[in-house]
């Protein structure tokens, strides 16, 4: 019976851990609103007119995967002498390997929107949210595997929701309402600019006077 009881205190732990860090992820760390990454790649993916949320759910299979494959490779690298060097690429390396398993399986295994799918995973795969994910994943002390899965799914969610955030306003910072001089790129950074400013202040800082 204790063995039974420590089996679910073990899962308990992991799921807590998981959504704990997803949050984090989705909110506090947005890739997009919190730290700036990947904002091109969200643009491309709306100016493309792809599917925002089929994106997102390729994309959070992709960094589920990284996470997994991260945790397990970052033990051996956080312990040599020049890891500060070695990690960048290493984790490149891993992305790449994870981009080159999606596109193999997906011409394998799926039939229907094969060919929009495989152009998500290539969008997906090579943006800098997915490397910068999963180094900050790594600077949290003592993270376990709950900690990695959880952090990198949020990620991904977090960019979903960012980029689905700056499409439904895209078609009026395109209109003949903004100033020519403003209209397109620039009137989107200064949107993006206003949500993080939102957020920043909605979840909480300490005022620095």
């Amino acid at each position: 019976m204790s063995a039974l009881n420590s089996f679910f205190e073990v899962v308990f732990t992991f799921f807590q851990e998981m959504f704990t860090y997803a949050l984090i992820a989705i909110f506090l760390e947005n890739t997009i609103f919190s730290r700036a990454l990947g904002t091109s790649t969200a643009l491309y993916v709306i100016r493309k007119k792809f599917n925002i949320f089929l994106f997102g759910g390729v994309m959070t299979l992709i960094m589920a995967a990284a996470s997994v494959l991260t945790y397990l490779a970052y033990p051996f690298l956080k312990g040599l002498s020049f890891s500060y060097y070695i990690v960048p690429p290493v984790f490149v390396a891993i992305i790449g390997v994870v981009y080159v398993g999606a596109l193999l399986l997906t011409r394998s295994l799926v039939h229907k929107r094969r060919e929009e799918i495989l152009q998500l995973i290539h969008v997906s795969a090579f943006n800098c949210a997915v490397l910068g994910a999963l180094l900050l994943a790594t600077g949290i002390p003592f993270a376990g595997f709950g900690v990695y899965l959880g952090f990198g799914v949020g990620s991904a969610i977090g960019f979903t929701f960012a980029a689905y955030l700056i499409s439904i306003a895209s078609d009026r910072l395109n209109s003949e309402d903004i100033p020519p001089a403003f209209r397109g790129f620039p009137i989107t950074l200064i949107y993006i600019g206003i949500i993080s400013l939102a957020l920043y202040g909605l979840i909480g800082h300490t005022l620095p006077f």
